[in-house]
């Protein structure tokens, strides 16, 4: 309907943007990495570690960012950060020491924190309310579109040319498809008759202003707050760590080809573009508690099989890119959603920014962990086992924060 026009307009640009900056950036170049460990003669360990930076780097600028975002125009936050990943994803394909790989990443950082989740999260919040569950949910999926399609990419351009030449694909791909919605479709919040939100009502007048939320200081005065944070800092440390460490898995550890990875990558990310939807549909049908409960224990399940993969690679690497693919996918979700649930007021920016930090840190930490404990046993067995005890405490968790909800 005409009515909410707007605001799934402005969904979509951020679609896209949100396609390049996480389906590219985190989730397509990992695939490099066995090509960089070749060139270099860099390990596990050395070619991960900018990565690790980059993630402390988004830390340390997440809580700046939301507090430009309650200040300043989000669309204007935003293109400082296309610019930056533009000009990151392009010195990519120049990179030829590990200390230049380290830089860029920290450029990706910038582009990455200004113009991904936390500025996208901030707008969608903004317009959407009835229906915010499924627009975190289709939101999201962007990165899943990006994992699935861009692993392909990149891998053809790998076999057909070399990485160099791939990364400079993914340069001209991102260029395109992050400058023409910037442009045209990313607005700042709804403040002008004709620029609707999903909360107007039939008669077309608008309802958009800024509901009385919590405040940064009194949220964290309870213990709800430090409970979900430590909730979603295991499932970060967990995700980032697979996803950054999956492909060296499948490639060095368990000799798959190339091809045959790329496809489980694919099938990753198709899964986790289901996993985004459904779970975002259900948070606006359901008690988003037991959502979060349930895409954990999905994630738990995914995480055991990832350990068991050697004893029938086959039919299992399959079977995890579905299974965690969902999981990972449900998790998230259910993160972004219940944080603009319990705090997307008017410090919401500054909330969503230092829970990013935390998040992120901990991601930062997974990837970093779980490439010691590869480099120093030449196996992820111990991380693989680290990682199903983290998920069944993130469960737990949420079962007490489920019933302090009650």
């Amino acid at each position: 309907m005409k009515k909410n026009f707007s605001a799934w307009k402005v969904l979509g640009g951020l679609f896209f943007v949100y396609t390049i900056s996480n389906g590219i950036i985190l989730n397509t170049l990992p695939a490099f990495y066995p090509q960089l460990m070749d060139n270099f003669g860099w390990n596990q360990s050395e070619v991960t570690r900018p990565a690790t930076l980059m993630y402390m780097t988004i830390a340390f600028l997440a809580p700046i960012v939301g507090i430009l975002l309650d200040k300043f125009k989000p669309n204007s936050v935003i293109a400082f950060g296309i610019i930056s990943l533009l000009i990151a994803l392009f010195l990519y394909s120049q990179v030829a020491s590990l200390q230049m790989l380290t830089s860029v990443y920290v450029l990706f950082a910038l582009g990455l924190t200004f113009g991904g989740i936390v500025s996208s999260m901030y707008l969608i919040t903004k317009w959407f309310k009835k229906h915010r569950g499924l627009a975190v949910g289709i939101f999201l999926m962007a990165s899943s579109v990006g994992g699935a399609i861009f692993p392909k990419i990149a891998g053809w351009g790998i076999q057909q040319y070399d990485w160099r030449v791939a990364a400079l694909i993914m340069f001209g791909i991102a260029t395109v498809f992050t400058l023409v919605p910037l442009l045209f479709l990313i607005k700042n919040a709804p403040t002008k008759l004709g620029e609707l939100s999903d909360e107007v009502e039939a008669r077309g007048q608008e309802k958009n202003a800024d509901f009385e939320g919590i405040t940064l200081k009194n949220a964290m005065k309870m213990p709800n707050f430090y409970l979900l944070l430590f909730v979603t800092a295991i499932l970060w440390f967990c995700i980032t760590g697979v996803i950054n460490h999956q492909t060296i898995y499948f490639e060095k550890d368990l000799q798959l080809p190339k091809n045959t990875v790329t496809s489980i990558l694919s099938v990753f990310f198709i899964s986790s573009f289901i996993g985004k939807a459904l779970f975002g549909y259900l948070s606006d049908k359901y008690n988003k508690r037991s959502m979060m409960l349930l895409a954990i224990l999905n994630l738990l399940l995914g995480s055991t099989i990832l350990k068991y993969i050697p004893l029938n690679i086959n039919f299992l690497t399959f079977v995890f890119g579905i299974v965690y693919g969902i999981g990972f996918s449900g998790a998230f979700t259910m993160i972004q959603v219940i944080i603009a649930d319990f705090y997307g007021g008017v410090s919401y920016g500054k909330i969503l920014g230092v829970f990013t930090m935390i998040d992120t840190l901990a991601g930062s930490a997974g990837i970093g962990i779980l490439g010691k404990l590869r480099a120093e046993s030449t196996s992820y067995t111990t991380g693989f086992d680290m990682l199903i005890v983290l998920c069944v405490i993130s469960a737990l968790c949420v079962i007490i924060l489920k019933k302090r909800g009650e």
